[in-house]
């Protein structure tokens, strides 16, 4: 069976963040028009003619669900024979909805911060803990009720979005929290990506206007002086011998040196001591 980029589903399970790869790899079969094969909608064929068939689209399906699992669960799955049944046992082990289950990922969300992650990683990252957590936490609230649940959920999750970044984001995180109109985490998420580009552009511009600090030659005594005159090292063009400013400057200050001494021999000549008159 030959397989090209839209047969290949990228998103890998270790065994975490099940509600958000179980969406996704949803979609992904869904797309395919295989779905039915795993929610039991079309189960095997009693027809010898058409069962050759839909093993083979079975044989697919589960073969994209061993590729993206780690190989500790996929070889959980060897006893099972078709997608339904793998699809199953992963809903059974890894769907859990239980205090234990809630109580790590509310601990898991309160210790994520941006750290060294870029807006789109911290983000991204962000988002898959709280699917997590809103999957367990809406299972049981009432339908009349969820509406109202939800947009308090969403407020302390932007906030909580904000409050995690990192020191050199404080200006623009201070100033959506005090936005008149309270910003949803998408527009905050926007906005920040902004920033961050601003504060890259602004370093990469002080970078390149820094002089370099291993050939600046500040100090007199540096040890890695290089001439862009004559292309020597061990001194700087303006001390460079055979440059011409150079040699006239030296010519102008040797005779100049030369008439201070010979000022400095006349003078004490005309200098008459007492020892001199007697």
């Amino acid at each position: 069976m030959s397989t090209n980029n839209g047969d290949v589903f990228g998103l890998r399970f270790t065994g975490k963040l099940y509600f958000s790869w179980e969406f996704q790899f949803r979609l992904f079969v869904t797309g395919k028009e295989l779905w039915g094969h795993v929610d039991g909608s079309e189960p095997a064929p009693t027809d010898a003619t058409k069962l050759a068939a839909w093993k083979v689209k079975d044989a697919r399906i589960m073969t994209w669900i061993i590729s993206v699992v780690d190989q500790n669960i996929a070889l959980n799955l060897k006893p099972y024979k078709a997608s339904k049944e793998m699809w199953e046992y992963l809903k059974k082990v890894y769907n859990q909805d239980n205090a234990a289950k809630r109580f790590q990922i509310e601990y898991d969300i309160s210790n994520y911060s941006q750290g060294t992650l870029s807006i789109q990683e911290y983000y991204s990252g962000f988002q898959n803990l709280w699917a997590e957590f809103t999957n367990i936490a809406y299972a049981k609230v009432p339908a009349a009720s969820l509406l109202i649940v939800q947009e308090v959920n969403e407020q302390s999750k932007r906030d909580q979005f904000l409050m995690k970044l990192r020191t050199e984001f404080e200006v623009t995180r201070s100033n959506l929290i005090n936005c008149a109109s309270s910003p949803t985490l998408d527009e905050c998420f926007s906005e920040l990506l902004r920033e961050e580009q601003r504060l890259a552009t602004q370093s990469a511009i002080q970078q390149t206007s820094m002089p370099d600090q291993d050939y600046g030659h500040i100090a007199a005594n540096c040890v890695k002086k290089f001439c862009n005159y004559c292309k020597k090292p061990g001194h700087t063009i303006k001390e460079c011998g055979t440059r011409p400013q150079n040699c006239q400057k030296n010519v102008g200050q040797a005779a100049i040196g030369n008439q201070a001494v010979v000022g400095s021999v006349a003078a004490e000549k005309s200098t008459l001591t007492p020892e001199m008159v007697q």
